[in-house]
C-alpha cells in the first residue's frame, strides 16, 4: 500500500483495514518521508557549507551559531527517541 502523508490532508483507513493496521502503515510512511527528508537535507547543507567554504575566507560566526543551535535541537529530539524506545522495550514482555 502506498498513500503520500500531506500536512494538511489526513488518512483514513481502508474499509478492509483495522485501525491499528492503518496507524501503523501512516506511522511507517511519516517514518519514511522523515528520513528520507533529513538525509537530504544534511546533504544539501553539507554541500551549501563546502561551496561557501571554497568560495570565502571567512564565514559569519552566525552560520556557525546556526548550526550548533540545529545540533542541540536534534541532540534533543534523538534523546526524546531513545527514552520512548527505552521505556517501551521496558513495558513489553519478553
Amino acid at each position: 500500500m502506498n498513500r503520500s502523508v500531506h500536512p494538511s490532508k489526513t488518512l483514513s483507513p481502508a474499509p478492509s483495514e483495522t485501525p491499528s493496521q492503518w496507524r501503523t502503515a501512516e506511522t511507517q510512511t511519516i517514518l519514511d518521508q522523515l528520513s528520507d527528508s533529513l538525509r537530504q537535507a544534511l546533504a544539501d547543507h553539507q554541500a551549501m557549507l563546502g561551496i561557501l567554504l571554497q568560495r570565502r575566507a571567512e564565514l559569519p560566526l552566525e552560520i556557525g551559531e546556526l548550526f550548533e543551535d540545529a545540533g542541540n535541537a536534534y541532540m534533543e529530539m534523538s534523546e526524546r527517541v531513545s527514552q520512548k524506545f527505552l521505556v517501551a522495550r521496558n513495558h513489553t514482555p519478553g
